[in-house]
Formats: structure tokens, C-alpha cells, sequence
């Protein structure tokens, strides 16, 4: 689908009295002067080398350079312009010279730097073809003996041979028992074609005896065309001079060949009395296909492939209508196996007789045409001719040049895979260009024919296929090499030098010649339709627009220069500024100055999107226009679900073009054929355009046909669609349609998901997250009254049953009830589709909860349940005669408890035998609440009972509920129960106000009380234990003996005293007292030498570095370990802690996750080695930490205890044992104070285990003010000195 188009055309004269070498003779007959080229290329310079003869004064021979558009001499050669045939000439890069061989055997190289010329040497027998290999290294010769020569660049001849040799080559054909060609089958050819003998090869009349070398362009092989006994043979020969192969024969073989430097195929021309062809062979000599030349063609001259192989030039000789002939170059291409005449560079064009043509070496698209007295240097570039104009009218059409035929396919109408197109225009002449119209729906287009001159005019409204409308000419002086068609009246034509523009008016006939300003040379014309603007560019980047046609002048585009030049640029207008997007020829996509894309293969500009395609990851990237275009970061190859500005596509498919309007993009494959998509961002584009519209019918149908979620046609304006949902309903009229819309409704944003933009924003998001909220069931609620009041509205009751359905939660009972008024045929197929959208014992159990049964068996009998079942459990349903007890049964089986229990409950008001299957049914569903609040007005009784059951529930639940049960059984009136309640729940005043109201006896009371005192002790709540004994009992002893176990000394004392009982503080509260000063005393020594130990081995542990540590639990540094494959070969990261690994390990280079994973069992083990904190392993400093974290919460638990017991002490005249204690516990409080900063604020880095069991650093955390840190154990809270007695410390002095 791509054309050539020329972007610059360099010419040079030769200077007067000179002409080229070897080129056309100025005699009628026009014979060329030899088979090679007078010219070569560097391509470190960009200079051309030319050898020209003077006319005039001398007979000699010089070297001249073509730079800077003028020629200059380098040289004159030794020989004599008469009597020199070239053989060939090439520049060597590496001596900087040119190499020049004769046809008599002379070798001469001429330094370019210097001048000096150096006859290298002569071949005796003389020369009939040469050629470099691609390299430089190796020269093959052919001299007039028919021996082949290889020769080093130092000219030693590595090889010399008979080129004529009776063998095949290594790729000699085989036979595989298939039989002979006579005996095989060939098909609808018939016995006839089996039958033909050996071919009969000729010599064509046009075949100029020359020998022609071709190198492939790995130069491991070369071909040579030569002629022997009357024929001409090709032959292929290896580097090292060994026959390879020799091509199959044909009728008339010309001297000819270009080996294609891809490598595959060698071409050559073959004449016949009824075409002119160009054929193919193989390495192994096969034939390998053809394509036929122009019926005019008399003669070819000279085939050359350019560098990439993807342009076959052919230097021909046709033959006009009027009988004048004249020298072509022809560029063909090809694709889907059909090969186009892209270009036709005619002599008279050119201005000279086109005797040779050489591609440049480095650049593919670089052509060097010489003449006799001509040099032209022509750049060009595929591209394709596209319509761009953005108009809902367009056909999004695209031409194709081929030869004198175009190619138009309109692909809104079809997608016709090329070679094939929907439409073939005959035009008269080969074509140079073509340019759509830049006017109307921009379908008409404008074709520039090869004589530079005439513009063919074609239109296509009104028409099945385009149709030839009017010419333009340009005048005699104006050769323009590219077109414009902008203005319906005007053609626009860039002059083949670029310095000028001609505006043609159609209709007056006259040109306006427009300068381009500065002097410059312009390399692109092309018409912007997005910005209204001619555009024309200049080889150094800068950008001049013309946009009306009234004023015929060039202006810069404000603020827009392209760093490079480039070849392929469009524009649009972005809030009244242009923006200039091009391409250049290395892959980068510019707008205005700053880059896009450095890997970018094709581009299309809309008026709203940039589309483009990548080299890198082989992407479709779109891009809105107005946003801020920047350099594209490099992605991974993966693509986000939603990400709508990117898309996968094939590897190196390039953009045809894409709907100006529409949702699609048309992607030519490498292959040759064509793929239409549709990307995400084109289509949402389209919908949210249709949206805007208030098209609803027609944004529904794009959604369902591109399967976008429809959530969008709400979400993108969410109010509006509220607002117009009988519009919605007018619009649409079609049930399928709306249903998939209400199937479809989710509490979800989407354009703030799924379909959040290329810009990220959504300029109709209005609100709030409230527009959103239970959104599916608001919309349900919304549309269900607009389908119901319609005309027409039982055309919609599938919607209406729909919106019932996918409201939060279903309402199928709701939904039922509408088929209840409904005629039997109306009401069977509401149902079949309600059974359809919902599961069918969904629907069966709202039938039984509107405690229908007729309607519950129609739904049953549309299901898949057994009838032997549900007609014998309807039928019980039906027998019942209560109506209370029938719901409930309903009920019961639905689960529906609650209301099962209130029909229960009616039920027994009815028959009071059910009493023993009510309080059964509460037990089993757990109701008791409910039920008590049900038989609270109905029967005070069962309602104590009720009560009573509750209570007991609540004493068997776990855990038990106390409290709870007491209050019930205290509704129950069994004071009992809720005494002993009460004293489980430890509410011992309670209990006693109940034992004291309800009995005089004092026994029970006492009773109570002592089993009260006993469950508080079990709590260990001994200060109440001891309360509830003194207050109701006499039980003195065990009162005291429960405060001394609780050390609440003070309290003991008190009591034992105000009861007149001494005897008690000496019997009971001493030896207590002296118990629990002793075990006191073992544990704050315990504690004092655990914090003393671990504070001692974490210095031990931090003196040692943390790298030697986890050296010496990983492997030991043996090199035989080295290279272990370790993981897996799907490895490819290593450990961020990579240090904990010793050997080197074999990674993956596929995939990114680790094969090796540790156990359950083994992580297990790993955890509790962390938790132990194993001497000498990386987790016992965190071990060691939180170990004495966890001893300074003992201490400071023991500070009021130390406290108490002091007091004690000193009242009991134990003062040395108290200022001992202190000391003691002092001490400890000191030492932990002391230590603080060394063991909380001193940590090291934390370790956590990873994926594969390997320990690795904790991740760094940020705290409220964003600064990341390590994470760290915490701080306990530190003990204080409040506990301590000053007086105690003075009395430790004085001891």
C-alpha cells in the first residue's frame, strides 16, 4: 500500500567540453560505451565520483567529485578516452581511493585525498567484468580467457580457474526416485508438456557479450553471467572460487544479473517474441518466479537492487506511441507476490540520455543517475497516499501506484487485500505521484503522470468508481515532483530543485511560481486537512504554511521548526496553534520540536488522535493531540488490561491509515496483507462523541458490536442519562438491546477504571462519588416506571422482569407479581425469560414465598425437578387447613425464620397444641427474643416459660452469657436461678440483694455469700472474695487469709484489727508476708540476671559485623561450588539481599520469577529459629532485643508490688528487709535505665525471611512526616522511681 515518493532531486552538469565515460554515444545508433557505471559513492563524505572525457583539447581521462551540488576535479587518469573501455569501477573506504579497471587489463587506483594515481597492475589477457565483493576483501575478474580470478584487496590472486567448467556445482540436482520428468504428472498441462525435451537456449539479439559479476550481500557467494558455446549461462560461485551451482536454462537468458543482497533470489531478464521478462533464481540455480515488463520496453540496459532489497531499479530503453525512444528507470517493488512499478525517471526529464544508475550504498532509498553530460542524485521514500480529511462522508480511501494503474480502495465501504483493490483506474502514463483532495469529503484526488507536467483530476461522488474529471499542465518550465490538490480550483506542485512552488489555477489556467523562502530547498508539499493549511518543508526542518488561496505566499509556522527533516509530516490546530508532526527516516516521530518517539515505524494524524506504531515493542500508541507530547518512556512488553493508549500488534505491521472519523485502523502486515482493528481509544472515542450527541440507540450498538462495557453510556454523564431515559427508551425500541444495558449495570465508574481516557480526566465527571452509588439498583428503579408507561408497554416487560433482577438485592417476588394481571401466552413467555435470567429454584422459592401454590408448580413444572417430589410436597402444603400454619411450613422451608415464627405464633393462638412444636422450632432457629416479644401480649405464662428457656440458653452458650441469663431468669420469676447466675457472673451485690429479698433465712444468705467469696478467689478478685465474707459471714480467718493472698497487706491488717483479732496479723498476715518477700526477692534477682546476660551477649553480637555472620551460616567459600545451578532455568532475579548466596548462581533469562520455594515444613523450622533466636544465627539480636523488652514490662508490673511490700516490712518492724529489697530492686531499675540507649537505639537492620526461605533486610517504612527509616522494635515504657521510699534509702545508708 506504500508509494515512492521523491523528496529531492540533486543535479549536476558536467562541465562543457566534457562527458561522462562509458556513456551513451552522441551517434544516431546511441550505443552504450560499456556495461559499468563511470561512477561510485563514498558514503563517509556523501560524495560521488564520475570519470569524464574531455572533448575538446585532449584525449584524456579525469576523476572528478560531485559535493555541494558543483563538480571538482581529484585527478587525471593515464589513459586515453578513445581507446578506454571500463570494466569497472568502485571506492575502496578503507585505502580512501577509487579503484578504476579497463576492459585492456589496466588496474588503477586513485587516491581522493591527494590525486595521485597508481597503476596497481595489468591483466594480460584484459578484462571482460569485474566486481567488488561487499566488504572490499575480495575482487572476482573475468578475463578474455573465460578464467575467473580472485584477487585480496593487496591484488594477490587467491584463485584462478576455467569459468567454464563441465560440472554442476555442489548443489547439483538430486533425483529422490520420483521418476523422470517424462513419467511424472504434471497435471492440467497435460502428456504434451511431460513430454518436452531439454530447453533450447539462445542468445537474445540485445545481449551485449559482457560478462556481469553479482555479489550477495553477505558476500559469501557471487553469480556470473557469461556467455559460452553461443548461450548465456548463469553460474554461482562460493567466496573461496568453488562452483556452487549453475542456474537452470532458459530460452533467452540476457547478460543481465543482480543478486538481491537479502540473499534469496538472483534476478535476471529474459526476452521473449511475446514479453519481456524479469526472472528469478535461487542459490541452487532453480528458477525461482518472474514478472513482466511493459509492452514497450525494446531494450534493458542495467538491473540494481538498492541496499535494503526492497526497490529493483531497471534501466530500460521503451518505446513511445510516436515511435521515440528513449533511456528509463523503472523502480519496482513488490508485495503479496505482485511486483509494481512504483516510479519511472524518464530521459527527457532528466534532461540527458540515462546511461547508468548505482544505489547509494548506506541509504536504500538514495538513487545515482548518470547521463552523458548529467549527474543526478534522487532521494526518496515509501509512503502512503491515504485520504485523511475528516468528514463522516469519507471514504477513508487509499491509492496505490502501479505503473499507469491506481489502486483505490475505499476502506469504508471494503477491505480489499492488495494486489487485488476494489476499484483499478487506467491512467495515461506512468504516475509520479498522487495527493487526495484537501476540499468536501476530500474522496477526489489529483495524479502527478511521469512527465512532471500533468496533473490527472479524478473525482468520485456520484460514482461507482472514480472517474477522470479534468487536467491540469503545468507550464513547459515548471516539472514539479510532487502534487497538491488543497483547493478545489487550485493544484499546488513542488519544482524538482524544491527552491519553488507552482499554484496552478484550474479554472484560469495561469501559475503562481512561489519562492521558498531563504534559498532553501523544500523536500515535502503536503496538505494538512486538520489545520486548513498547505504545508511545505524544507531540508533543514523548517516549516512554511500557505493557507488561502487568494494569497499565494509562504509563511513560517510560528514557533515550529523539526530539529531534522523529515519524511512524512501532517499538522493539526490545537487551540489556535499548529502542530507539526513528522517523521524522519530514522524511526523518530516529532511534534514541533520536541520527540515523540524514537522507535516509531508509521504514523497517522487525526483532528483529535495521534496514532503511531513502534519498533520496539511492536505497539500501536495513541496519543490525544492537545495533550503534552514528551519522549515515550520504554515499557515492558506486557500491556495494561485498560490502558487504552497502547495495543499489541503483529511485528512489523505499519498504519495504512485510519478512519478521519470513525473507529478503525487499517495495519499492512509484512507480508503484504491488510488487518482493519478497532483500538479501544478510537472507539470510546466514537461512543463518547454519540454520547455527547444524545445518541444513545447508536452508542449501545458500537459497545455491543466492540463488547465495551455499557456501564460507560451512564457513566460518562451520568445525570444526563437519568435525565433522558424516556429518550432512551424512544431511541432504542429494542428489548435485546436495553436488557444488555441493564445486565450490565454495576456499581463501578468506569470511566474512572476501565475507561479513564488517554488524558486521565473526564471532563463530565460530575460528581461525586454518590452518582455511582448503587448505581445498577437506582437505574433499575429509574427506567422500570418508563418502560411501564410506554405505548407499547408490553413489548418491554422482558426489561421490566431485567431491571427487577439486577437490582441490589433481586426482587423476584416483585417480579412475579407482574405476571399475575398477564394473558396465559403473555405470562408463559414472561416466565420462560425470568427463568432464563435467574436460577430456577431462585424463582420456585419467591413463587413459595408468596405462598402461591399454583403459581410455585408452574414454576416447577419448567424446571428440572423431579414431579414425584414437588407435587407430593405442594400437595401437603395444599391440605393444610390453617392458613398460619401452612405460611409457616412455607416459611420453614425457605428459611425464613423470622416470619416462620410470627406465623407459628398466630398459629398457636389458634390451636394451643402447638405449643411443644413452637418452643421446639424457637430452640432449634435460636429466636427467643423474638419470641418472647411475640407472646408477650398473648399468654403471660408461656411467656415466663419463654423467658426461663432463654435464660437457660444463655448459660449453655460459650461463652456463657451471666449476666444475660440472670436478667432473663429474674423476667421468669425463678429468683433461684438468677441468684446462682449472678454469682457466675461475679456481680456479687446483686446476688446478695437477691438472696436478702427473697428469703429471711440467714443460712441461705450466708450460703450465697461463702459461694460467692469462693468464685471471686477462683478470679483471683480477692479483695471482693474478702468483702462479701466480712460483710455476711463471720468468717474473719478466711477473709484475712484471702487478703494476704491477694498482698493486699494494708487491707489485711486493717481488718484484722478492727475485728479485735491480733492474734490473726501474727497467726496469718506475718508468715504471708514473709513467704511473699522472699519470692519476691528470688524474682527481682531472676530478672536482675537475665537482663545482665542478655545485655552481655548483645555487646557480643554487635561487636561482631553483620556481613561475617551471615558469611558464616551460608556456604563455605569452595570453589568447586562455583556455577551450581542452584534455581531453576526460569530464574532470572536474583535475591536483594544477594549477599546471603556464596556460589554463583545460574539465573533464567526467560522469566522472572524463582523456581526454588521453600517448604511449609521448613519455613516453619526457619520461624521458630527466629523466635529461639539461635546463638550465632542473623535473627538473635532482634531475639535478644525483644527479650529484654519483654523483662522490662516484668519490672515495671513489679514497681507497686515492691512498693506494698516495703510498707509492709516497715510496719512490721522489718526495716532491714525492706531497705534491702529497695536496694535491690533499685539496682535493677538502674541497670535497665543505664542500658536504654545501647539496646533499643543502637539496632542493626531487622531480618525477615523472603519467598525462598533466605533471610533478607526488613523493607524501609515512612512515618506521618515522609521520612523512611529501618523498622525497629519499639521502645517499652521504662520504670520510674515513684515506688521508692526516700526515708528506706537513708536508713540503707546508715546501715
Amino acid at each position: 500500500m506504500r508509494n515512492l515518493t521523491l523528496l529531492s532531486e540533486t543535479t549536476v552538469a558536467v562541465p562543457d567540453n566534457h562527458h561522462v565515460l562509458a556513456s551513451w554515444s552522441p551517434s544516431g545508433a546511441r550505443t552504450l560505451g560499456g556495461p559499468s557505471a563511470a561512477l561510485c559513492v563514498d558514503v563517509t563524505e556523501n560524495k560521488a565520483y564520475v570519470l569524464l572525457a574531455n572533448d575538446s583539447t585532449s584525449d584524456s581521462v579525469y576523476l572528478f567529485s560531485v559535493t555541494d551540488g558543483a563538480m571538482h576535479p581529484v585527478a587525471e587518469l593515464p589513459l586515453s578516452a578513445s581507446h578506454t573501455h571500463l570494466a569497472h569501477m568502485h571506492y575502496l573506504m578503507e585505502r580512501e581511493s577509487v579503484f578504476v579497471a579497463t576492459q585492456s587489463g589496466d588496474i588503477l587506483l586513485v587516491e581522493t585525498g591527494t590525486g595521485s594515481v597508481q597503476l596497481v597492475g595489468t591483466v594480460d589477457p584484459g578484462i571482460l567484468g569485474c566486481e567488488w565483493s561487499p566488504d572490499g576483501e575480495v575482487l572476482a575478474v573475468v578475463t578474455n580467457e573465460a578464467k575467473l580470478l580472485l584477487m585480496t584487496q593487496e591484488f594477490d590472486v587467491l584463485e584462478e580457474f576455467a569459468l567454464a567448467r563441465d560440472e554442476h556445482g555442489e548443489q547439483q540436482p538430486v533425483a529422490l526416485g520420483w521418476g523422470t520428468k517424462e513419467t511424472q504428472y504434471h497435471g492440467k498441462a497435460g502428456k504434451q508438456q511431460a513430454e518436452d525435451k531439454v530447453v533450447a537456449a539462445g542468445l537474445s539479439s540485445d545481449d551485449d557479450l559482457h560478462v556481469r559479476i553479482s555479489w550477495r550481500g553477505d558476500g559469501d557467494f557471487f553469480a556470473v553471467s557469461f556467455v559460452t558455446q553461443g548461450t548465456r549461462e548463469l553460474r554461482v560461485f562460493a567466496r573461496d572460487g568453488k562452483l556452487h551451482s549453475v542456474a537452470e536454462r532458459i530460452r533467452m537468458l540476457e547478460h543481465l544479473v543482480a543478486w538481491k543482497p537479502s540473499g534469496r533470489l538472483v534476478a535476471a531478464t529474459e526476452k521473449l517474441e511475446h514479453k519481456h521478462s524479469v526472472v528469478f533464481f535461487e542459490r541452487n540455480g532453480l528458477r525461482h518466479g518472474d514478472f513482466d515488463l511493459r509492452k514497450n520496453t525494446r531494450k534493458v540496459v542495467q538491473l540494481a537492487w538498492n541496499a535494503d532489497s526492497t526497490v529493483l531499479a531497471i534501466l530500460a530503453i521503451i518505446v513511445h506511441d510516436d515511435g521515440v525512444e528513449q533511456p528509463v528507470v523503472e523502480l519496482w517493488t513488490d508485495k503479496n507476490y505482485h511486483w509494481y512499478m512504483k516510479q519511472e525517471i524518464r530521459s527527457s526529464v532528466f534532461g540527458d540520455w540515462i546511461s547508468h544508475v548505482i544505489w547509494d550504498p548506506e541509504s536504500p532509498l538514495r538513487l545515482h543517475v548518470v547521463g552523458r553530460s548529467r549527474y543526478a542524485c534522487v532521494q526518496m521514500h515509501t509512503d502512503t497516499d491515504v485520504q485523511s480529511v475528516a468528514s463522516d462522508a469519507s471514504n477513508a480511501a487509499a491509492c496505490v501506484v502501479d505503473n499507469d494503474r491506481i489502486l483505490y480502495t475505499p476502506f469504508a465501504l471494503a477491505n480489499v487485500p492488495p494486489p487485488m483493490a476494489l476499484h483499478s483506474v487506467q491512467v495515461a502514463g506512468a504516475l509520479a505521484h498522487v495527493a487526495f483532495a484537501g476540499f468536501g469529503a476530500g474522496d477526489a484526488f489529483a495524479a502527478l503522470l511521469a512527465d512532471r507536467r500533468t496533473v490527472v483530476l479524478f473525482d468520485v461522488e456520484g460514482r461507482e468508481k472514480p472517474a477522470e474529471m479534468k487536467r491540469a499542465v503545468f507550464p513547459q518550465h515548471a516539472m514539479v515532483r510532487q502534487v497538491a490538490w488543497p483547493w478545489s480550483h487550485v493544484v499546488a506542485g513542488l519544482a524538482r530543485d524544491g527552491r519553488r512552488l507552482f499554484v496552478l489555477d484550474i479554472d484560469g489556467g495561469f501559475t503562481t511560481e512561489v519562492a521558498v523562502p531563504g534559498d532553501r530547498q523544500a523536500t515535502l508539499l503536503t496538505w494538512a486537512p486538520h489545520a486548513q493549511t498547505l504545508l511545505v518543508q524544507a531540508d533543514d526542518g523548517h516549516v512554511w504554511r500557505m493557507a488561502d488561496p487568494l494569497d499565494p505566499c509562504l509563511y513560517p509556522v510560528a514557533g515550529v521548526k523539526l530539529p531534522v527533516a523529515c519524511v512524512q509530516i501532517d499538522a493539526a490546530d490545537v487551540d489556535g496553534h499548529l502542530v507539526v508532526v513528522g517523521l524522519t527516516n530514522r524511526s523518530q516521530l516529532f511534534a514541533n520540536n520536541r520527540l515523540i518517539s524514537s522507535v516509531c515505524s508509521s504514523f497517522y494524524l487525526r483532528r483529535d488522535l495521534l496514532l503511531y506504531t513502534t519498533t520496539a515493542h511492536h505497539q500501536l500508541c495513541i496519543v490525544p493531540v492537545d495533550s503534552d507530547l514528551d519522549v515515550d518512556q520504554v515499557m515492558e512488553d506486557s500491556v495494561m488490561q485498560y490502558d487504552e493508549s497502547r495495543r499489541r500488534i503483529e511485528r512489523g505491521a505499519t498504519i495504512v491509515l485510519a478512519s478521519p472519523t470513525g473507529d478503525s485502523v487499517v495495519f499492512q502486515m509484512p507480508r503484504g496483507n491488510l488487518e482493519t482493528v478497532r483500538p479501544r481509544a478510537l472507539v470510546l472515542a466514537v461512543v463518547r462523541r454519540l454520547l455527547d450527541a444524545r445518541r444513545y440507540r447508536d452508542a449501545l450498538l458500537a459497545c455491543r458490536v466492540n463488547r465495551i462495557d455499557m456501564n460507560i453510556v451512564h457513566d460518562h454523564c451520568p445525570q444526563q442519562l437519568v435525565d433522558d431515559l424516556p429518550e432512551l427508551v424512544r431511541q432504542v425500541q429494542d428489548p435485546d438491546v436495553l436488557n444488555l444495558f441493564v445486565t450490565g449495570l454495576r456499581d463501578e465508574d468506569v470511566t474512572a477504571t476501565m475507561y479513564s481516557g488517554l488524558k486521565k480526566t473526564n471532563k463530565n465527571m460530575e460528581g461525586s462519588a454518590d452518582a455511582h452509588k448503587d448505581k445498577a439498583t437506582r437505574l433499575c428503579r429509574l427506567l422500570r416506571p418508563v418502560l411501564q408507561q410506554v405505548e407499547d408497554s408490553a413489548k418491554f416487560m422482558p426489561t421490566v422482569l431485567t431491571t427487577f433482577v439486577c437490582q441490589q438485592p433481586a426482587d423476584i417476588a416483585a417480579a412475579l407479581r407482574l405476571l399475575a394481571p398477564l394473558a396465559k401466552d403473555e405470562r408463559d413467555r414472561a416466565l420462560t425469560y425470568l427463568l432464563f435470567l435467574s436460577d430456577v429454584d431462585t424463582v420456585y422459592d419467591a413463587a413459595l414465598g408468596l405462598y402461591d401454590l399454583p403459581l410455585a408448580l408452574l414454576v416447577a413444572q419448567r424446571s428440572q425437578r423431579d414431579p414425584r417430589e414437588y407435587l407430593a410436597a405442594l400437595g401437603v402444603l395444599n391440605k393444610m387447613e390453617s392458613d398460619a400454619y401452612r405460611k409457616f411450613r412455607i416459611d420453614q422451608q425457605l428459611g425464613r425464620n423470622e416470619l416462620a415464627l410470627g406465623h407459628l405464633c398466630e398459629a398457636y393462638q389458634e390451636d394451643c397444641t402447638l405449643w411443644q412444636e413452637l418452643v421446639e422450632f424457637v430452640q432449634e432457629s435460636e429466636l427467643y427474643a423474638l419470641a418472647m416479644k411475640l407472646l408477650a401480649n398473648v399468654d403471660q405464662k408461656r411467656f415466663c416459660e419463654m423467658s426461663e428457656l432463654f435464660g437457660d440458653y444463655q448459660a449453655a452458650s460459650k461463652p456463657a452469657l451471666w449476666a444475660q441469663a440472670a436478667a432473663s431468669f429474674m423476667l421468669a420469676g425463678n429468683t433461684s436461678k438468677a441468684i446462682s447466675a449472678f454469682v457466675q457472673a461475679k456481680d456479687w451485690r446483686s446476688a446478695m440483694v437477691l438472696a436478702c429479698d427473697s428469703s429471711s433465712d440467714v443460712q441461705l444468705v450466708h450460703d450465697v455469700a461463702v459461694k460467692a467469696s469462693a468464685v471471686l478467689s477462683d478470679s483471683h478478685l480477692f479483695m471482693d472474695a474478702a468483702t462479701v465474707l466480712l460483710e455476711y459471714t463471720e468468717e474473719h480467718e478466711d477473709a484475712v487469709a484471702l487478703l494476704v493472698r491477694g498482698s493486699h497487706w494494708a487491707e489485711a491488717i486493717r481488718v484484722a484489727l478492727l475485728r479485735d483479732r491480733q492474734d490473726l496479723v501474727e497467726t496469718t498476715v506475718r508468715p504471708g508476708l514473709s513467704a511473699a518477700y522472699d519470692v519476691l526477692v528470688d524474682d527481682v534477682t531472676e530478672i536482675f540476671e537475665a537482663v545482665a546476660a542478655k545485655c552481655d551477649r548483645l555487646r557480643e553480637v554487635r561487636a561482631k559485623p553483620l556481613d561475617l555472620i551471615v558469611e558464616q551460616q551460608t556456604l563455605p567459600d569452595d570453589p568447586s561450588l562455583d556455577n551450581i545451578d542452584v534455581m531453576s532455568d526460569t530464574t532470572s532475579m536474583a535475591s536483594k539481599f544477594s549477599t546471603f548466596t556464596g556460589t554463583a548462581t545460574n539465573m533464567s533469562r526467560v522469566t522472572g520469577s524463582t523456581a526454588r520455594r521453600i517448604s511449609k515444613n521448613k519455613r516453619k523450622k526457619e520461624e521458630r529459629r527466629k523466635v529461639r533466636g539461635k546463638k550465632g544465627s542473623v535473627y538473635e539480636e532482634s531475639y535478644l532485643v525483644d527479650s529484654v523488652s519483654k523483662l522490662i514490662d516484668r519490672v515495671r508490673a513489679n514497681q507497686q508490688a515492691v512498693r506494698e511490700m516495703s510498707w509492709a516490712l516497715i510496719r512490721s518492724g522489718l526495716v532491714v528487709k525492706a531497705a534491702d529489697l529497695q536496694e535491690r530492686f533499685e539496682k535493677l531499675v538502674d541497670y535497665v535505665l543505664g542500658n536504654e540507649s545501647f539496646v533499643f537505639d543502637q539496632q542493626r537492620v531487622q531480618m525477615r525471611l523472603t519467598e525462598n526461605g533466605v533471610p533478607e533486610p526488613m523493607p524501609m517504612v515512612v512515618n506521618e512526616f515522609g521520612v523512611a527509616s529501618q523498622p525497629r522494635h519499639p521502645k517499652p515504657a521504662m520504670p520510674g522511681y515513684n515506688w521508692r521510699y526516700e526515708a528506706l534509702s537513708a536508713c540503707r545508708e546508715q546501715k
